[in-house]
């Protein structure tokens, strides 16, 4: 396993042989052999504005050596370390303050430090140059001189802003090791704050002399604590905010009022006294950001007037103040931004900030308590849509989509049209359900099977409709055979319905009764507040739920009203579970969708569909697609088919994310890609995959299941969590290479694709239901709750 300290840099491919990255920042992608690597000799990587750490390390497997990566002067390196290795010399060396002749700390390699009483080795740890934070406890008796105080200091270790702290408890005979990351931001010539020991800074002022020690674990954030007297005014007189600190991650900030010099913990508003009111507007290419921006905190006047995106490197624009001099006008003001300027890079959505010239001091807010998840301006820049927005804490943040339909001036018309007359339905004697699929744009899974069988064999007291959009190739027939049961997306009617809504019936989350991101408040919080009767498209018992992508479905994180979630069995209901649903939350009725799931005559594909590997959109987007892990195990499938002379029957079946991509660098091998993942079940029979739920969907039409898992534990490592299907579950035989793979295969097919007993019973496990009744169980759910 390895530790990975940022997120600027993907892991590609790490084995006991090499290590394959990919580094985000400077799209650059490296290959290491380390037995090309010198023990003891760090090799230079790249430029890479990063302050000197730790960014990651690994063991080698079958060895006693590490590897690792760390950033220096802004460059970064890689470095093979042995068990007795000494320091490489492009890293600072490590200051160690021994308290104590006989009981010290000495450093052993990169980043391994041992305790010695004597010779007598009592502790080794490591871990002072990442991020990470550490409080660790030992048992163990020492023998300390000082017996006044029961906290005896032992030993610091310091390295830029990482501070080990030693420490041992006389009473508890306990050692403990704390690492403290302190760094000082913005530092003033007259202050010194250094660390003094596990729970303390000590704040000096090298002018009087006067210092002051405090417990920055008891700071305040909402009443600031006094360092320093009236007295020590004139030496502040034209300053503000005197020093930033960070300690553990919180920022300290160290500022002048007029009776002192005071210390409060992450707090920016309180010491700058920031007060706005501001609204937007757009013109042209830019956005205008207009009204009163004052701070009126102590030597803060017109202090912060610049404007930033994401940090501190990317600066917008500053504060126009046309009346700068008159007393009452001079508040007021303008920032100007280019549309082009919030566009960094593929990333969506950035927060704006205020600051001085040289860093941001704290968040932009339009006003001081200012609505949460409100949209403030919408913008078409050629095919994006440029919004600026407050988020879940109320400061502005910029965000870029792909521009769509529901933005344009007539559908904003529709929009408002649609709002108010449904204020004429309010009385109702019918409720209206919505069924939908993926942004209302397709009619291929369980939606589309409960409208169906609604339509042809129930009785309803509600007014059933499917969202459809019109270049849909499903349109035509479905309209045909429904008439006004089919409402057109974009059109008038699909806003009215979203209204007068009383449930949302779909195989996706409710925001796909229009778009995956949708920035029209009252639009989106009326969707958001109409219960879901969520089908699923798949079995939720392949990818780990608890990785950190799929936190936004979590119950207490996911924003709409799922009233109920289908489920296909008592087993997939526990990972439910572990995303704090109750048993009430789910009905156990099966797919709609595999009622309908079958092999079409004569089919005789091999499938083969690797999950989704998001950590490597960044390569995708940028049409890298050859450098990434998803590429090469596509190649090394196709190599190992072409040569067992079934290369004819392989379907490549990428996720529909990285299809288009794939398709267009594969070119010799179109005619075995399919992007359609729908239509690739229907003529496969046999089905692999590593963490596909789609293999399910397989089984059950009645093809032979192979779980691929040469890349298991990279892909572990990867979704930062462990898949539920394993050794023990899974409903087939597993490969960890290509030639059990290929002998699995041949089995399957000399044995007529039979499914044998043990993965059939593992099977009825995850998906309980055969009987193709799921439509009817969720239908009659459906009646019973009088949702139909």
């Amino acid at each position: 396993m390895y530790k990975l300290y940022h997120n600027f840099i993907e892991i590609l491919n790490l084995d006991e042989h090499k290590l394959a990255l990919y580094i985000d920042k400077i799209e650059k992608l490296c290959t290491f052999e380390f037995e090309k690597l010198n023990v003891n000799e760090s090799k230079w990587i790249c430029e890479i504005n990063v302050k000197d750490q730790m960014i990651f390390e690994s063991t080698i497997d079958h060895s006693n050596e590490m590897i690792y990566l760390y950033s220096k002067d802004q460059n970064l390196y890689i470095v093979k370390e042995s068990s007795d290795m000494i320091q490489p010399n492009q890293i600072h060396p490590i200051e160690i303050n021994n308290q104590f002749e006989n009981i010290y700390v000495k450093q052993l390699g990169i980043d391994r430090y041992g305790l010695y009483r004597g010779e007598e080795e009592l502790l080794l740890f490591s871990g002072l140059l990442n991020v990470d934070e550490i409080n660790q406890n030992y048992k163990m008796n020492l023998t300390i001189n000082r017996t006044d105080r029961r906290f005896v200091d032992i030993s610091f270790i310091i390295y830029s802003p990482f501070h080990f702290v030693i420490t041992y408890d006389c009473q508890n005979k306990e050692l403990n090791v704390r690492k403290i990351l302190f760094d000082v931001m913005q530092e003033h010539k007259d202050i010194e704050v250094t660390v003094n020991n596990r729970n303390q800074i000590k704040i000096l002022n090298k002018v009087t002399q006067q210092k002051k020690i405090v417990n920055f674990r008891l700071v305040p954030r909402y009443q600031p604590l006094k360092v320093f007297g009236k007295d020590t005014l004139e030496q502040f007189k034209e300053d503000n905010i005197l020093n930033i600190l960070v300690i553990n991650k919180q920022r300290y900030y160290i500022y002048v009022r007029t009776n002192g010099v005071y210390l409060v913990r992450g707090n920016p508003y309180l010491v700058t006294k920031h007060t706005s009111r501001l609204r937007i507007f757009s013109l042209f290419n830019s956005f205008y950001i207009y009204g009163r921006l004052t701070h009126y905190a102590y030597n803060s006047d017109q202090k912060y007037e610049y404007l930033y995106i994401r940090n501190s490197d990317h600066k917008l624009a500053r504060f126009m103040r046309p009346f700068r001099k008159i007393k009452f006008l001079k508040r007021y003001g303008f920032f100007k931004i280019s549309l082009n300027d919030l566009d960094l890079d593929s990333r969506i959505h950035n927060n704006l900030f205020v600051g001085n010239d040289n860093r941001i001091i704290h968040s932009l807010r339009l006003k001081k308590r200012d609505k949460k998840v409100k949209t403030y301006i919408t913008k078409k820049n050629r095919d994006k849509l440029q919004v600026l927005r407050t988020n879940l804490f109320g400061n502005v943040t910029s965000t870029i989509i792909p521009y769509s339909q529901e933005y344009s001036l007539f559908s904003k018309v529709k929009i408002k049209v649609a709002s108010i007359l449904s204020s004429f339905y309010k009385d109702k004697k019918y409720g209206v359900n919505l069924f939908f699929e993926k942004k209302s744009d397709k009619a291929d899974e369980s939606a589309i099977r409960v409208y169906d069988y609604i339509q042809e064999n129930c009785q309803t007291n509600s007014r059933n409709y499917f969202i459809l959009n019109k270049k849909s190739s499903a349109y035509p027939s479905l309209k045909a055979k429904y008439g006004k049961g089919i409402i057109p997306k974009y059109s008038l009617r699909h806003y009215l319905s979203i209204f007068n809504a009383s449930y949302f019936i779909s195989s996706e989350l409710s925001n796909h009764v229009l778009n995956d991101r949708l920035y029209i408040d009252h639009l989106r919080e009326r969707i958001m507040s109409v219960p879901l009767v969520f089908l699923q498209h798949g079995i939720m018992f392949a990818k780990p739920v608890d990785n950190p992508m799929a936190f936004g479905f979590h119950k207490d994180k996911n924003q709409y009203n799922i009233y109920k979630s289908v489920i296909s069995s008592e087993l997939e209901a526990g990972e439910f579970y572990k995303m704090n649903y109750d048993r009430d939350d789910l009905i156990l009725t099966g797919l709609a969708t595999f009622d309908h799931a079958k092999l079409v005559d004569g089919a005789d594909k091999i499938a083969f569909m690797p999950t989704y590997r998001y950590w490597e959109e960044g390569l995708i987007y940028t049409n890298r697609i050859e450098e990434t892990s998803y590429y090469r195990v596509l190649i090394k499938i196709i190599k190992c088919f072409e040569e067992a002379g079934l290369l004819d029957r392989l379907l490549i079946v990428p996720h529909n994310k990285f299809s288009q991509y794939v398709y267009q660098n594969l070119p010799q091998y179109k005619h075995i890609i399919s992007d359609n993942p729908s239509e690739a079940l229907k003529v496969s029979k046999v089905f692999i995959t590593d963490y596909s739920s789609a293999i399910y969907d397989a089984q059950y039409r009645g093809a032979y299941p192979i779980f691929y898992w040469e890349e298991k534990d990279y892909l572990i490592r990867q979704y930062k969590a462990i898949p539920p299907v394993n050794e023990e579950n899974a409903p087939g035989p597993i490969a960890y290479n290509t030639q059990d793979l290929i002998r699995i295969v041949k089995h399957a097919i000399d044995h007529q694709y039979v499914v044998e007993d043990e993965y059939k019973e593992k099977y009825l496990k995850i998906n309980s239901f055969n009987d193709n009744q799921n439509t009817k169980r969720i239908t009659d759910f459906l009646k019973e709750h009088q949702i139909i």
